[in-house]
């Protein structure tokens, strides 16, 4: 049984992601499209996701690892709904030093395209400005992922470097472009 509803919008909910969300993680990091986006060059098995987990999601560190789960129309409408929404992604807040921290997301493939990423990601961000308290936010976005760029690019993140061929992918070495947002420049989603 998946934990409370921790944000909510319109359409997602961010629930903390559990122990029993390690299946959709290691999905996500073993699929091609989803772990080179997140500049990991090789699959992980059940085993390195758990200990993923037990070493940096599970601990009270300042970090915030959310589930990402789409509500129909049913259970927008109802409060009580009996079934849980099924996870399509997760977002993250991590490396949270001082008044700062990283940001990072994905959705399942079959669940892009829809506008769920961007509430998600603006859920994140007034978690990460409102809640947590975060004076900056910051990402780093493989040159390639032209759909990561616009997302950051449209929640007003200014582009703010980039790091020429830092990572190796796909037999090529690729930029990561670095973008940040202050607090005072968030103003919600568009």
């Amino acid at each position: 049984m998946p934990g409370p509803v921790y944000l909510s919008g319109e359409r997602v909910e961010l629930r903390v992601t559990e122990r029993e969300d390690v299946e959709l993680v290691q999905r996500a990091r073993s699929d091609p499209a989803i772990r080179t986006a997140l500049t990991q060059t090789a699959p992980q098995t059940r085993e390195q996701v758990d200990e993923f987990y037990d070493e940096y999601v599970s601990v009270d560190n300042g970090d915030a690892d959310f589930v990402v789960c789409v509500r129909s129309d049913d259970e927008s409408a109802n409060d009580d709904a009996s079934e849980d929404p099924d996870p399509i992604g997760e977002v993250s807040l991590f490396r949270t030093e001082h008044d700062h921290g990283e940001i990072s997301y994905w959705l399942l493939p079959e669940a892009r395209g829809e506008g769920y990423a961007t509430e998600a990601v603006s859920l994140l961000l007034d978690y990460a400005f409102d809640t947590s308290g975060r004076h900056r936010v910051y990402a780093r976005v493989v040159d390639f992922n032209g759909a990561s760029r616009a997302l950051v690019e449209r929640l007003g993140f200014a582009e703010e470097g980039r790091l020429r061929e830092h990572v190796f992918l796909e037999g090529a070495y690729r930029d990561v472009v670095l973008y940040g947002l202050l607090r005072d420049e968030w103003d919600g989603a568009p």
